[in-house]
Order: structure tokens, then sequence, then C-alpha cells
């Protein structure tokens, strides 16, 4: 028999929350970014590839400020006004993805960034429930099975945690260099209805460079004197002080 979500948490509704400054945050929306609709700013998923549950604790949308309650945060987009938000629960298992088709360059290092933040409470049915994972996966042009994934999180059974905090998090696409990839974030739900939670995205960006991985400029002739002579003053100091000892 069929569970719905109205028969395990009664009536369910995101609760707006605190008013959003219409200006919002700084827009990732730039003519570096190689993602379109990177902020949700749309109001909807345009030019993303969506999946959610069959019944979800609370269905994969685009809001402003918002909370399903139980404890939960208020979300606050990053990014503009909005941002994607879901339940990370309902009638499992199964998989709640957002996804984007992008073509990488082929002669520079591209990276993946993106915001997020997590709420569950996985104790209202007691001990024995399953993690519910997020991870995102590079899968090939139109999808399939990921060429690459990497775990974000883990929220455990028999946890409780109301609100991870506001996270950032990069990933390195330097093996897909040339390729056309499908970015895929896959927030799976191993079982039916255990117990209520809550997820944000937004500020989604895939780059050129390495934000985490500056390269050290190389120095020139003079450059190479200059830390010459710094090296050589410092041994010279160093000698000096050990002879006073």
């Amino acid at each position: 028999m069929s569970v719905s979500v109205a028969d395990v948490y009664g009536p369910t509704d995101l609760t707006a929350g605190i008013p959003v400054d219409p200006r919002g945050a700084p827009s990732c929306d730039t003519a570096e970014n190689l993602l379109v609709n990177c902020g949700f700013e749309s109001g909807d998923f345009t030019s993303w590839v969506t999946q959610d549950l069959s019944d979800p604790f609370l269905p994969l949308t685009v809001s402003g400020p918002a909370s399903p309650g139980f404890g939960f945060f208020t979300s606050a987009p990053s990014e503009g006004v909005v941002s994607a938000l879901h339940g990370f629960d309902g009638d499992g298992p199964g998989t709640i993805e957002i996804g984007q088709q992008v073509t990488l360059p082929a002669d520079a290092s591209s990276a993946l960034q993106f915001d997020y933040r997590g709420a569950w409470d996985i104790t209202f049915g007691g001990p024995g429930a399953l993690a519910r994972t997020f991870s995102v996966n590079i899968e090939p042009a139109g999808g399939g099975a990921a060429l690459d994934s990497t775990e974000i999180l883990v929220a455990d059974g028999n946890t409780t945690n109301l609100d991870t905090g506001l996270l950032t998090e990069t990933i390195d696409l330097s093996d897909f260099a040339g390729q056309t990839v499908l970015v895929n974030f896959v927030w799976d739900v191993p079982e039916e209805f255990t117990d209520p939670a809550f997820f944000e995205l937004d500020n989604v960006s895939v780059t050129e460079g390495l934000p985490f991985s500056q390269p050290v400029p190389a120095l020139d002739g003079l450059g190479l004197v200059l830390l010459a002579a710094i090296l050589v003053a410092g041994s010279w100091l160093a000698l000096r002080n050990r002879r006073k000892v």
C-alpha cells in the first residue's frame, strides 16, 4: 500500500520566512559562467533538467526565503532573490536531481562551484533508517552512467542537524576539458518517508581556472637575482645569530 506525505507528516507547505532584499546577493550570471540560469533567477528550472520523487515531502521548487517548519532553517538565497529548494525525503527509494549540460573549454582547466545548505531530523521513526546522500555526478552528454561522482554530504540515519549553515563546494573539472557533460546534482533517498528534511542549492557556476589552486607566477631574471640576494642575506643573519649564542 502506497504511503503519502500527508499520511506521514500531515499537511506540509513551505512557510514564508523573513523578507528578502529585492536587490538580492551578487549575481552569478556573468560572462565567465558557462551555466545558464545559474541562480534560478528565472523563477523556475529553465535550462536545467530535473527529476523529483513521485510523492516528495516537499516538491522540488524555486522560491525566496522559506521554511518547512520542524525547527529547520529559513532558506536565504546566496545569489539573487531565489534558490532551489526541496524536502530531501519522500516515497523512495529514488533520487532528486538538478542537472545542466555544459561544454567545457579544451584549452583551459575549469571548475564547478556552488552553495548549499541542508537540514534533517531522522529520529522520528527510531533507529535503522538508512543514510541519505547528496552527490555531484559528471555524466556524458544527455545523461547516463556517471563518469565521475563526488559525495558532498551524508545525512545519517538516527541523526539530527537542523541547519548545516551555508556551505560552498568546488570541484575540479579539468579531466573533462573539451567535452560536453551533464553536471548533475543528485540527492539519494533510499527509503519511503523516513523523517523530514530540507535542502537549498544556489549560486552555481562553471568557470575557467581553478579558484582553489592559483598558479605561482614565474620569476624573470631580476626576480631570480633578488630572490638569491634574500636567501643569502637570510643565511648570513642566521649564521651571525648562531655565533652570538
